[in-house]
């Protein structure tokens, strides 16, 4: 059985990213339950994403600074990502200069981690000049990756997010990374969709033969952005199989916008990266609860237990949403048209299971064939507190008997 080498945290969320006293919190808490990597990718922070091109201020270099000791201190290391995928011209010299320039920044704090995002972008390079110097995306970025990777030696782990970061089958853009890229680099895989309900052997062992390399696994869980944002996920670290390592060389989870709310589904993945063959989900969970609710644990766990439901803590009673062969303009029109249904306002967050939710189970991100899966994708009419009203609605026109009928149909 092969180790997870990386077993850790992707602050990767759409979504108010986490107070600077939250991220020290937890990496703590990761050291103690033998985590070793922290993530900072954030993608609404406008400066790792939007305004990549910009340096960090001062103040904020200070707080990752202390991050990177905090970091050192409880054994996690403590890395940085940079996102340009939107808008970098992949063949402007100038352009990949910042790029080195930028997470030169981090290296320079102490940081050993780095990490390339080109990750939710079109699968088709955007700019004229890069068509014209690059015969693929994939080439394209090679190039950028090979110039990071060479800027700063074999000091630091460099991993990539790719543009093809979900499914099992392969595509030429990640045959010819599996060619071409540095064995040493990391990259990271979401699964079969982008918030798989389970993980295969199987599954992690196709896109590894692809990448000609063990997988960097980045576990969209128990994240809750976009269209579960109204979701608080409270469940246990479930549906990951128990041969995983074998072609998996990490897992980083990717957490909720609540950091602290957040830890009961991190510290039972940490169990399960510590001893897959031996994990036991809900008495992971249990210890989770005790540990994170301290004096009040008691109240915690009925709080978590309203709080379970997600992708992969699901019954098989849901319905899945159904779209045959989309393209990419008809799945993005089906998850803006949800947000802005108005027939029942989406609640700050959702107790004791939705009344209504999309869990976006995308299989491709490539332009051409970008589609739903067979996984559940739209459950509706799934919460337990509307199920117990009609259960005494009901119970009681029982024991109201002819009483119940309206008195316009009386006799």
């Amino acid at each position: 059985m092969t180790d997870f080498a990386i077993r850790g945290v992707i602050e990767g969320f759409y979504g108010k990213p986490w107070a600077h006293e939250d991220r020290l919190w937890l990496l703590e808490r990761m050291g103690r339950w033998g985590m070793n990597s922290y993530m900072y990718a954030p993608k609404d922070d406008p400066l790792h994403l939007a305004r990549w091109r910009e340096p960090y201020p001062e103040a904020q270099l200070a707080e990752f600074r202390a991050l990177v000791a905090a970091g050192e201190r409880s054994g996690v290391a403590v890395g940085f990502a940079v996102s340009p995928g939107r808008s970098i011209v992949y063949s402007d010299r100038q352009e990949r200069a910042a790029l080195v320039a930028k997470l030169g920044a981090f290296h320079a704090l102490g940081a050993r981690v780095l990490a390339l995002g080109v990750d939710d972008v079109p699968s088709n390079l955007l700019h004229e000049a890069d068509r014209r110097a690059f015969r693929s995306l994939a080439d394209a970025q090679l190039l950028l990756l090979r110039e990071v990777h060479d800027a700063f030696g074999r000091d630091t782990q460099l991993w990539l997010s790719p543009t093809d970061y979900l499914g099992v089958e392969p595509t030429d853009y990640l045959e010819e990374l599996g060619e071409r890229l540095d064995p040493a680099i990391e990259v990271a895989w979401t699964g079969r969709t982008v918030l798989a309900p389970d993980i295969s052997a199987h599954e992690a062992a196709a896109r590894a033969k692809t990448l000609r390399r063990r997988v960097l696994l980045a576990d969209n869980t128990p994240v809750a952005d976009g269209p579960m944002r109204c979701m608080l996920h409270l469940n246990p670290y479930t549906g990951r199989d128990r041969a995983l390592a074998a072609h998996v060389s990490g897992i980083l989870l990717n957490p909720m916008e609540q950091a602290r709310a957040s830890a009961i589904t991190l510290r039972c993945a940490a169990e399960y990266m510590a001893d897959p063959r031996g994990y036991d989900a809900e008495r992971a969970w249990a210890r989770a609860v005790d540990e994170l609710g301290e004096a009040v644990a008691p109240a915690l766990r009925l709080f978590a237990q309203a709080h379970r439901f997600s992708p992969s803590t699901s019954d098989d009673r849901d319905r899945a949403l159904e779209t045959g062969t989309p393209r990419s303009a008809r799945v993005l029109g089906i998850v803006g048209f949800e947000g802005k249904l108005t027939r029942e306002p989406i609640p700050n967050k959702t107790s004791y299971g939705p009344r209504r939710v999309l869990y976006p189970q995308l299989v491709s991100m490539r332009d051409e064939t970008m589609g739903f899966g067979a996984d559940p994708s739209l459950y509706t009419d799934r919460c337990l507190s509307d199920a117990l009203i009609r259960y005494v609605e009901r119970r009681a026109l029982e024991l109201l008997g002819a009483d119940s009928a309206p008195r316009s149909s009386r006799a």
